[in-house]
């Protein structure tokens, strides 16, 4: 695994909504700011947008935080492209560009 930096906004939700407890449990135990000792992200790319495939509760974080310049790799993983591309088209129909987007999409289970 090669970690590299990216743009926050260049990367691109496969989800809808984040479940607000694992926000807190993150926020426990994730320091946004520590950007150089934190894991990175893994990301993938498909038709030319690059998209997480997870850590999007610790990309939220990062975006909360005000960072944009956030630690990734190259997720190696074998993964159903064609479903990817169905949650990607499914969060554009729905308006879920940025991470950012997900702050009103934030759910419990109350």
């Amino acid at each position: 695994m090669v970690k590299f930096f990216l743009d926050l906004y260049q990367i691109r939700p496969s989800q809808l909504y984040l479940d607000a407890s694992k926000i807190e449990r993150v926020k426990a135990s994730f320091n946004p700011l520590n950007v150089r000792n934190n894991p990175p992200l893994p990301v993938k790319k498909s038709g030319g947008e690059v998209y997480f495939t997870d850590g999007h509760t610790r990309a939220y974080l990062y975006d909360q935080a005000g960072i944009s310049l956030i630690p990734v790799y190259w997720d190696d993983d074998s993964v159903d492209e064609a479903l990817y591309d169905s949650y990607l088209n499914w969060c554009r129909k729905e308006q879920v560009i940025f991470i950012n987007d997900l702050a009103e999409r934030i759910v419990s289970h109350q």
